[in-house]
């Protein structure tokens, strides 16, 4: 059996989703709550008073994930396109690993910089297309149609962001463009529970904890990111396995 045809690479489209939902649930924990939290604590306090909050809020809240959602499915399919082009057009294995390298390359960055050891997340989070996007977000806050609340969750889901660009680096290597919708799609559901929470005004998790989910949201895209480099690797000779004594970890 080949160790990198489509069978192989089924089974690891299926180990980047589970990866995508541990980014998704640990980012939610740390960097979505300083960077997407205040977003939402807006859009809520705009929607209307406390006392009708679960009867009134959590449909638009709903419908506001929903459309993030499929923001980020629509850019995880569209990058998938770019490998899936490559492959229709009968790609070599060093095409392949050059897709890979570079999607790993991307992942560590953006891992290191959403830990903080490198300034990547705020250089491309301060871009202008970016911030007239949060200008645009923050004058729609109030909307109060269902087509407004979730076209405002359409618009965020373009925001920049440190973990979208990782995950839209791994749906880069997505062996077709509905895995690489599924990737980003199953990041984004990850962070719903927690932003859900806050925007029907949950406390806050304390800076400490939120540090510590950051970190290993941190980690956890570098990993991902060290793996597709693994993966380059394979595709073109240069690495055969990975093992931690008599168990094959790659």
């Amino acid at each position: 059996m080949d160790c990198c045809g489509p069978v192989a690479e089924a089974h690891a489209a299926t180990l980047t989703l589970w990866a995508a939902l541990g980014v998704g649930l640990t980012t939610s924990l740390g960097h979505c709550l300083g960077m997407c939290g205040p977003l939402i604590s807006t859009f809520s306090l705009a929607q209307g008073k406390a006392d009708s909050r679960l009867r009134k809020l959590l449909p638009g809240l709903l419908l506001y994930h929903l459309g993030r959602l499929n923001s980020y499915a629509l850019i995880g399919a569209a990058f998938s396109l770019l490998m899936t082009a490559t492959q229709s057009a009968g790609p070599s294995a060093s095409l392949r690993a050059g897709i890979f390298l570079l999607a790993g390359t991307l992942m560590v960055l953006m891992g290191l910089g959403l830990g903080g050891w490198l300034p990547t997340g705020r250089l491309l989070q301060s871009h202008r297309l970016g911030q007239w996007i949060a200008e645009r977000f923050m004058s729609l806050a109030g909307t109060q149609s269902m087509a407004g609340r979730y076209f405002l969750g359409v618009a965020n889901g373009f925001l920049p962001c440190g973990p979208v660009y990782a995950m839209a680096a791994a749906a880069l290597t997505a062996p077709t463009p509905l895995h690489g919708a599924a990737t980003m799609a199953v990041f984004g559901a990850g962070t719903v529970p927690v932003l859900l929470a806050v925007g029907l005004g949950a406390g806050r998790l304390a800076p400490a904890l939120q540090r510590r989910f950051n970190l290993g949201a941190a980690l956890l895209v570098v990993f991902m990111g060290v793996e597709f480099m693994l993966r380059a690797g394979k595709l073109v000779g240069i690495v055969r396995e990975i093992r931690w004594g008599f168990v094959p970890f790659f």
